[in-house]
């Protein structure tokens, strides 16, 4: 009799708190037949892409080192969820390489009035000189297809407001919105929808340990995209995702007008105020307040086994580091990584550690001379709980 109780309750909370994602296959781990090369997104069914420039899939224990998982031929990344992603164009100099998208058919039409929240996530590879902004989201009730490569073109998509420019590696990066539906849609198409002339690009550095040339483009891995009902998933800001917790999407209609007026994606500081109001901590202030300098002195960043991702508790704690260099100019860190005996298979996993951290700081804009880089290989703190011994220390430098 219990143990039928407890089955019942089981089957009860999965109803209650599981959501429907209207997206098939969304981590891109479901394949049909074995993936050969580069351009076969078509094989994790029912992706597709809408242009003759294919996108591509990305899969773990296959020879091809150009479409293996974590290391291929764009840099390396662990996929955000499930054992696959997708990798897409979303600029390149000169248009020398045309943009590539991503195309799925939902599993069911969304409703007339409804509101939906769309998320998707995406990481710059690392061996792309370029980043861009305006990456988006199109809902349409049709499949969209070109004979061509061209860029493809859409009335109204959804894109962040702020236009921010992606340029974080190493960690998923979400965007996501409410939608309200006109009834009728059921295709996504995920790519770049606007021309070069009103993009704005930054280069990008190639990180420390990559020895092969960059591709004059903007590439971006793909993963965990959702269509769920808002009243399913409750919150639509993004707030649980490892590296955008203080990002807050507001409510609007996901138009490519310009209005001012227009309701937009905003980023919300760990303090309640918005990045256009968000004071900065002056070198004063922060002398002043010696528990701030006690917070980055001796801060551990924690790690999960076998992992270097940095996870959304870390990006909080990161951000305290940034805030703090910034309003201390003449200071400077020192980053050191551990691991476990017990990731010892896990080659050079302190150094990739220190350079998620080191990315992520530089992504906040410290200046990569004040960051100095240790590996400090496998070191016990704690022979009970093995996963404080796989951490990042950060030690102040003040002189």
């Amino acid at each position: 009799m219990k143990n039928t109780l407890l089955i019942i309750l089981s089957i009860i909370s999965t109803v209650c708190f599981s959501q429907t994602n209207l997206v098939p296959n969304s981590t891109f781990e479901k394949i049909e037949k074995k993936i050969k090369g580069k351009g076969e997104i078509n094989v994790a069914t029912p992706w597709t892409s809408p242009t003759l420039a294919q996108a591509d899939l990305y899969v773990p224990k296959t020879k091809n080192y150009n479409i293996s998982i974590p290391e291929n031929s764009y840099g390396e990344e662990k996929p955000m969820e499930g054992t696959g992603y997708a990798g897409i164009i979303g600029y390149s100099y000169k248009n020398k390489v045309p943009r590539s998208y991503l195309q799925v058919q939902l599993t069911e039409q969304l409703e007339e009035g409804k509101e939906y929240c769309i998320k998707y996530h995406v990481s710059l590879a690392d061996l792309s000189k370029y980043s861009c902004n305006h990456l988006g989201v199109a809902i349409t009730d049709k499949a969209m297809t070109a004979n061509n490569s061209d860029i493809l073109k859409f009335d109204s998509y959804i894109e962040s407001r702020k236009l921010v420019v992606y340029e974080t590696q190493f960690y998923w990066t979400p965007i996501c919105g409410v939608y309200k539906a006109k009834g009728g849609e059921e295709y996504l198409t995920i790519g770049n929808f606007t021309e070069d002339a009103k993009l704005q690009l930054k280069k990008v550095k190639r990180p420390r340990g990559f020895t092969k040339p960059q591709t004059y483009d903007a590439y971006y891995f793909i993963d965990n995209v959702s269509v769920t009902p808002i009243e399913e998933a409750k919150k639509c800001d993004c707030d649980a995702t490892p590296g955008m917790e203080n990002a807050e999407t507001i409510k609007r209609d996901f138009n490519s007008d310009k209005s001012v007026s227009a309701k937009t994606l905003k980023i919300i500081n760990t303090d309640g105020t918005t990045s256009s109001d968000k004071k900065t901590t002056s070198a004063a202030e922060s002398d002043a307040n010696p528990e701030v300098n006690e917070d980055v002195d001796g801060m551990i960043i924690a790690f999960s086994p076998k992992l270097y991702a940095i996870g959304g508790a870390a990006t909080s704690q990161l951000d305290i580091v940034a805030s703090y260099l910034k309003a201390n100019k003449t200071h400077k860190i020192a980053i050191t990584g551990y691991v476990d005996a017990s990731e010892s298979d896990v080659d050079k996993l302190d150094g990739r550690r220190v350079g998620a951290v080191y990315k992520y700081l530089i992504s906040k804009g410290v200046a990569k001379e004040r960051i100095e880089r240790e590996m400090g290989g496998e070191d016990a703190i704690d022979e009970k709980k093995k996963t404080k011994n796989m951490r990042v220390e950060i030690a102040l430098i003040t002189e």
